[in-house]
C-alpha cells in the first residue's frame, strides 16, 4: 500500500509524514530540490525530486501509488496569481495525471481550507453543507481546488479535507501571538473579539489520515477541527497564563490596520518575502465568526479531539522553548 505525500516539508504535512511513518506506511514524500527536509530527518521515508508544475518530472512514482494525499500548496505570496497557480493548477496537474496514467489510486485526499467557504453568519458552528463564498484570493484559490477535484469523482475517489486555524510545534504564524504575549502586549485589530475554531497540528494530521483510509469518506467533505470554539482574546489569555505573562491588549483600529497593511504589502513585493498582515488578512480579521463542526468527521470515522486548547498550548509553549524560538 504505497502512498504519494505532497507538502511533506511544510508545517502540517511534516506532522503526516510522521503519523504515517509510525503507523509503517510505505510512503514517499515529493519533494523539491529546495525543499527543507528538517522536519522529515531520521523518519522511515522515501523521497522524489519533482515538481507539481511539471508532471513529467513527477508520473513514474505516481504510477506505483495506491494512495495520493494532496497537501503542498500555496498559503501565503505577495503575487496573487501564484495562489491559482500553486493550489489550482497544481491540483489539476496531478489529478490528470492519475486519470492519463490510469492509476486505480484508491484515495485522493486533497486539503483543502475553511477559508474556501468563507465565515460563517453567527457563533452557532456550520457544517459541510453551507454555501462557500470565500473572501479572500486564496479561499477562492482553495474553493477552485474543490471545485478541479468534483470534476474527477467519477474517475478518482476522492475526499476533501477543510481545516481552520492551524497552531502547534513548528508553526511560525501562531509563534508572533506568544512572542507578543511574551513582550506584555496583545495587538487586536478592530473591535471585533473573533470567535474561531482552531486544530492542534497532531489532531489534524491524525484526522488527515483517518479520511484516507476509511471506506466512509469517499466522495465527502470534512471539517477537521476541535469541537469547541474561542474567541482569540480567550486564547491570548491561555497563553498568558501559561507562559506566566501579565499582558495588555491594545485595539488597532480597523483604518489604521488596512494603511499599514497596505505598506506592509509594498514592502512584501519589493522585498519578495510574505508577510502576515495584509489586505486580504484583514478582511478575514473583519469577520466575527469563523466557526464550524467536526460532527461529520466524528460520524464517518470516528474522528474527536485529543489535543484541546490547554494540552495544545502547553505543548506548543514547551517545543517553542526547547527549540530556542521563544
Amino acid at each position: 500500500m504505497a502512498i504519494l505525500l505532497t507538502g511533506a516539508s511544510g508545517f502540517i504535512g511534516s506532522f503526516v509524514a510522521e503519523l504515517l511513518a509510525e503507523q509503517n506506511r510505505e510512503v514517499t514524500c515529493l519533494v523539491r530540490k529546495s525543499s527543507n527536509r528538517l522536519w522529515l530527518e531520521g523518519l522511515s521515508l522515501n523521497f522524489f525530486v519533482g515538481s507539481l508544475s511539471e508532471p513529467a518530472s513527477y508520473e513514474s512514482v505516481l504510477r506505483n501509488c495506491d494512495y495520493v494525499i494532496h497537501l503542498a500548496g500555496i498559503t501565503k505570496t505577495f503575487n496573487k496569481d501564484e495562489f491559482y497557480q500553486g493550489n489550482v493548477v497544481n491540483t489539476q496537474n496531478l489529478l490528470d495525471s492519475i486519470v492519463r496514467l490510469k492509476r486505480p489510486v484508491k484515495r485522493f485526499l486533497l486539503v483543502s481550507s475553511q477559508a474556501a467557504v468563507g465565515s460563517s453568519p453567527t457563533r452557532d458552528a456550520i457544517d459541510e453543507a453551507y454555501p462557500c463564498h470565500p473572501i479572500t484570493s486564496y479561499g477562492k484559490s482553495k474553493y477552485e481546488c474543490e471545485r478541479v477535484a468534483a470534476k474527477y469523482r467519477n474517475k478518482v475517489p476522492i475526499t476533501i479535507v477543510r481545516p481552520p486555524a492551524v497552531y502547534g510545534p513548528r508553526d511560525k504564524d501562531v509563534l508572533n501571538l506568544f512572542k507578543s504575549i511574551r513582550l506584555g502586549v496583545n495587538l487586536m485589530v478592530g473591535k471585533t473579539d473573533q470567535f474561531v475554531s482552531i486544530v492542534y497540528v497532531k489532531d489534524l494530521a491524525r484526522g488527515i489520515v483517518q479520511a484516507t483510509f476509511s471506506e466512509n469518506s469517499i466522495g465527502k467533505t470534512y471539517f477537521i477541527c476541535e469541537e469547541t470554539a474561542y474567541h482569540w482574546s480567550h486564547i491570548a489569555k491561555m497563553i498568558g497564563e501559561q507562559m506566566n505573562k501579565k499582558f495588555m491588549t491594545i485595539k488597532l483600529p480597523l483604518t489604521v490596520a488596512q494603511i499599514l497593511a497596505f505598506f506592509m504589502e509594498i514592502s512584501a513585493k519589493i522585498s519578495r518575502q510574505n508577510t502576515i498582515l495584509n489586505r486580504e488578512k484583514i478582511l478575514e480579521i473583519n469577520e466575527p465568526y469563523w466557526v464550524i463542526s467536526p460532527h461529520k468527521a466524528k460520524q464517518d470515522f470516528n474522528y474527536s479531539t485529543q489535543y484541546p486548547l490547554h494540552l495544545g498550548i502547553e505543548n506548543t509553549l514547551r517545543w517553542y522553548q526547547e527549540n530556542n524560538w521563544l
